[in-house]
């Protein structure tokens, strides 16, 4: 055998048996290396590495301290999904990524969660680095009320090498917003090849034309360095699963579904070393046009002008997202062994809302139908500089943190938002009315941390992990918190690991100075009355008790186990609990209409500066959120070439409030009548499903591969009127079948959702539009969506 083929035997089998394997299972094990052909050894996989969750750099995923799951990118890309968030969503279990439609933005830049916790209490990295959030708020009855989040959409799918999941609290090691857990996406890097793929697909009801290519570009250079590039154009038609509308003379007027979608995405990742010093680059760009439909206005319906649409109308919501970032940097390594790395990231989101096929009823005949609505923008930049050295069998790592943050909300057209002399109440543009000169507004912030990290390895069997970070923000103030993570080889085939820790989530930029307000009159001749969101720092919020967000706290606590009895079989099992105080909400509409017990003080407030009614962020409940998260893994290749793999996991998760915060004694009312009305708890208690399970396999052999993907998701509830509404589980199926026509060509045919599993129904209800037999049969909580069966063929070239 050459020199070549023994460093690769070599390699190969040192890492597939390095984490657990006694000496004899390691003898074994590599006798059965040394017995198969070069080409199999070519396709061992080793074990999965991750970064995330420890600052001494990549080990074995299996033998971390905190559970941790690594999704491939072969794995990504056989879910048949072209965006990121629904590949994620029916991969990992506790991951929640439901369709919502008729929500306005929400439409456009859906929202996911992590363990039942709202989408801003996830973390997200780019290998390694924060990635910034969305500029949209998310205001409706939707998944992740009152937050903001990342749109992982804006990643193109073929630019990723894996995704880390670390299912644990981390704000002690990465800051805020890391309480349900993080998720760091690596782009692929060094020794990649270039391919080009085309996708075509639809749904079994016609829609949902999805049309989508890519190129991957990789090219090497000097010293393991790199530069890839990675452009998208992704065309994903609407759907709609709206019924006829019966009050309409059973026309479909209504759209109910996915919005119809248009990416442009580009990635970039580089590394250039020189010497003992690397120069790395990478790169996102997204920029959207999508379109959906707000709710229908009917011929005789108040708000519309038959002189322009005699029969009805449907406002479209066309929103414009641009979203990019780049993070440059150096790394390297000193003379006596440290390691640093220096950063420099900006991110930006530009929200920009345009409405058509619509009108300002109170304008008249004078209207426009097209409007500009406005835009809100986020933008981020961070300085970031990490230190790490090993001091024997131990690691000592720290470093420094600068970031600043900058929140804005430009002004629509004045069509958009003006309240004209034709109507009283109908004012702006209909659908989404934009954004006033009074709701504009531009804040920033600047917040400085300071972190360290001990990891010591007490014996060859116990290593203890320990965090502290300290941050200063400009706007409420500093926050210290901690953790310890211990991990116990009990012998050659069980790890033990816990950990406990407690976090943070500084309150966003939008949820303090988001404002968006209406207005409407009596009567002819009577001064506007105004209603809406107010930012806490706006005079009426003040009057009416707002103050001064506070971070949201944690305490989280992980105990579990992992079980590998041979490099074939791994079994994993972990218990959590996540108390979180000071938890962020919208407050209810404050209104004496609305609210009997409302104090004259307060009603006095609201006809002092002409408010019908007023809603304000505040620190308003307590919640825990405790389950449970099983896994098993497996792998075995066959003597006759094939190879199958298998993973099945399960998650359970439920969240329930502890505690209710004391509501402001100016309004004269209860914190539970101010917040927690029976959609607010149903959603924030039953929104989400309870659990999930995914099995998943593989089984390749020639030029043959097949996937499929068994999901069972949990039962979850909503709100009709008052009352909670219950939605059975469901499963569904995935499935791709692959051939290689040739050494460097792959066509697959592939099914999501293959027998076309629908969520249940509303069942009756006195609801005009949503209910079973009516326009609106499904909930936008369905955690897989309404769609339906969707199909698709793929055509992969390897260059």
């Amino acid at each position: 055998m050459k020199p070549r083929a023994y460093t690769l035997l070599s390699f190969l089998i040192s890492s597939a048996i390095s984490t657990s394997a006694a000496a004899d299972k390691a003898v074994q094990e590599s006798n059965d290396y040394y017995k198969r052909p070069l080409d199999q050894l070519l396709q061992v996989e080793t074990q999965a590495k991750a970064g995330v969750g420890s600052r001494g750099g990549e080990r074995d995923a299996l033998d971390a301290e905190v559970p941790i799951d690594v999704i491939t990118s072969s794995q990504l890309q056989a879910t048949g999904q072209v965006g990121l968030i629904r590949a994620l969503a029916v991969l990992i279990p506790g991951f929640n990524a439901p369709q919502p439609s008729i929500a306005d933005g929400t439409d456009h830049a859906p929202p996911f969660t992590l363990r039942g916790l709202n989408p801003d209490q996830v973390l997200v990295l780019i290998n390694g680095k924060r990635l910034h959030q969305s500029s949209l708020l998310h205001n409706n009855g939707t998944i992740g009320r009152g937050s903001s989040g990342v749109d992982l959409n804006t990643i193109p799918l073929y630019s990723i090498e894996r995704v880390e999941v670390l299912r644990d609290g981390a704000a002690a090691q990465y800051g805020s917003d890391a309480i349900a857990g993080i998720i760091n996406i690596i782009l692929k890097g060094y020794g990649q090849h270039s391919q080009a793929n085309l996708s075509y697909g639809g749904t079994r009801a016609g829609d949902g034309i999805t049309r989508q290519g890519n190129l991957f570009y990789s090219q090497p250079l000097a010293g393991d360095g790199f530069v890839n590039l990675t452009t998208e154009w992704r065309d994903r038609g609407s759907t709609n699963r709206a019924a006829p509308d019966p009050q309409d003379g059973g026309r479909i007027n209504t759209h109910f579904g996915d919005a119809h979608t248009q990416d442009a995405l580009f990635a970039l990742n580089a590394e250039v070393p020189r010497e003992d010093t690397t120069l790395y680059l990478h790169g996102l760009y997204d920029h959207r046009h999508s379109r959906a439909g707000a709710f229908y206005r009917r011929a005789d319906d108040d708000r519309n002008n038959l002189a322009i649409y005699p029969n009805g109308f449907l406002p479209m919501i066309e929103p414009k997202i641009l979203d990019f970032s780049v993070t440059a940097g150096l790394k390297g390594t000193l003379d006596d062994g440290m390691r640093w790395d220096l950063s420099y990231t900006h991110g930006q989101n530009d929200y920009h809302f345009y409405v058509n096929n619509s009108l300002n009823t109170s304008l008249g005949n004078a209207t426009p139908t097209s409007f500009d609505s406005g835009a809100t923008r986020y933008t981020q930049q961070i300085v970031n500089l990490d230190l790490s050295k090993k001091i024997g069998r131990h690691t000592l790592a720290g470093g420094y943190e600068f970031r600043q943050e900058h929140y804005r909300i430009l002004s629509g057209e004045p069509a958009s938002y003006m309240l004209g002399t034709d109507n009283n109440y109908a004012y702006g543009a209909q659908g989404l009315p934009g954004f006033s000169p009074e709701n504009a507004t531009s804040a920033g912030r600047q917040a400085h941390s300071l972190y360290g990290d001990l990891k010591l390895a007490l014996s060859d069997r116990l290593i203890l992990d320990t965090a502290a970070r300290y941050e200063y923000y400009s706007d409420f103030g500093s926050t210290l918190n901690g953790k310890l993570a211990l991990r116990y080889r009990a012998n050659d085939d069980l790890l033990l690991r816990a950990s406990t820790s407690t976090g943070f989530r500084a309150p966003s930029l939008s949820q303090s100075h988001f404002s968006y307000t209406g207005s409407y009159r009596n009567s002819s001749g009577d001064a506007a009355q105004f209603w809406g969101n107010y930012a806490v720092d706006h005079p009426v919020a003040r009057a009416l008790g707002a103050t001064d967000l506070k971070p949201e706290k944690s305490n989280h606590m992980t105990l579990g186990m992992v079980f590998q009895p041979s490099s074939q079989l791994t079994a994993s099992a972990d218990y959590f609990v996540t108390d979180i105080s000071d938890r962020i909400m919208p407050t209810g509409y404050i209104a004496g209409w609305n609210m009997a017990s409302l104090s004259p003080q307060a009603v006095a407030i609201l006809a002092q500066n002409n408010v019908d009614g007023a809603v304000y962020f505040t620190n308003a409940i307590s919640t825990r959120t405790q389950g449970y998260d099983l896994r098993l893994d497996y792998k075995y290749n066959f003597e006759h070439g094939g190879r199958v793999k298998l993973v099945a996991a399960y998650q359970r998760s439920k969240t329930r409030i502890t505690q209710v915060n004391q509501a402001p004694g100016i309004l004269g009312v209860q914190m539970t009548d101010l917040i927690l009305d029976p959609f607010t708890r149903v959603l924030m208690e039953g929104g989400q499903p309870i659990n999930s399970f995914k099995f998943w396999s593989k089984y390749t052999v020639g030029d043959y591969g097949i996937v499929m993907n068994l999901n069972r998701f949990g039962s979850f509830s909503s709100v009709n009127g008052y009352e909670k509404v219950s939605f059975a589980a469901r499963w569904t199926l995935d499935t791709e079948l692959s051939y290689r026509l040739g050494k460097d060509v792959t066509l697959a045919l592939g099914a999501v959702n293959l027998l076309n599993a629908k969520p249940k129904e509303w069942g009756k209800t006195d609801d005009s539009l949503v209910g079973s037999g009516k326009v609106i049969r499904y909930s936008q909580y369905a955690p897989f969506g309404y769609n339906g069966a969707y199909y698709y063929l793929r055509l992969g070239v390897t260059f």
